[in-house]
């Protein structure tokens, strides 16, 4: 089995107006240059990529410990770090069957990938997910706006039932639960291309360990995926 996490992540909890600030300022960001810009600024820390944003169990407990939640909302955001880099961040909350927020708001660790370290070792009932996974660890260079984009508008997040969340981070006794970076390749409705596919940046939930002689940064065992949300827009 793997040791357990040394260190634990910051348990940050955002009031209203941060939250509008932080999402405001993603929002904003998609909306410049008319949408034909480069995020790659936002998705890198030096000269690693982020591959995921985690959070530490504790919160997730206190996030699904809320009453009448059905719905866990991850919500994508700028944030600025210690060093004064902004970088892409994802915020947590909670809402009941009726939309009404039912939690305080989260807000994630953004984790880039490490040097000689690729994809989480997963452990899947299909390689869907690894596919996802790997294309947006191949997407190197130009991060598009369209990567944000559905067919509803730009992204500002998905939303997951309280069951996913759940089930990520205890069904295998984690310490971490990882928001990790995935695309989608599709075809558009009246696409008759097949040159011509679309790829849609979303999230799969992964309950992780790290070894404790490792940067917690690097994710040692997967155990679990989950991976299939409703994005925002339209939901």
């Amino acid at each position: 089995m793997p040791n357990e996490l040394t260190q634990t992540l910051p348990i940050e909890l955002i009031s209203q107006a941060q939250y509008d600030s932080y999402t405001s300022r993603w929002i904003t960001l998609l909306n410049e240059e008319d949408g034909t810009g480069d995020l790659k600024a936002y998705f890198y820390k030096g000269v690693f990529k982020l591959m995921a944003v985690h959070f530490d169990v504790d919160a997730i407990e206190y996030l699904v410990s809320s009453e009448a939640t059905t719905t866990i909302k991850a919500r994508f955001c700028i944030t600025t770090d210690n060093e004064g880099k902004d970088l892409f961040n994802i915020i947590l909350f909670g809402t009941d069957k009726n939309g009404g927020i039912t939690t305080a708001y989260f807000l994630g660790t953004p984790i880039p990938q490490q040097l000689g370290t690729g994809l989480p070792q997963c452990q899947l009932p299909s390689n869907l997910g690894e596919l996802w996974l790997e294309k947006w660890a191949d997407n190197k260079v130009f991060i598009s706006r369209e990567r944000f984009r559905n067919m509803f508008g730009y992204l500002q997040g998905y939303n997951f039932p309280l069951e996913d969340f759940i089930d990520a981070a205890f069904k295998y006794k984690c310490s971490v639960l990882s928001v990790s970076f995935a695309l989608h390749e599709l075809y558009r409705p009246n696409v008759t291309d097949v040159n011509t596919p679309t790829f849609t940046f979303n999230l799969v939930l992964q309950g992780i360990r790290a070894n404790g002689e490792k940067d917690p940064s690097t994710i040692d065992v997967a155990d679990g995926l989950y991976d299939i949300s409703a994005p925002s827009p339209p939901y």
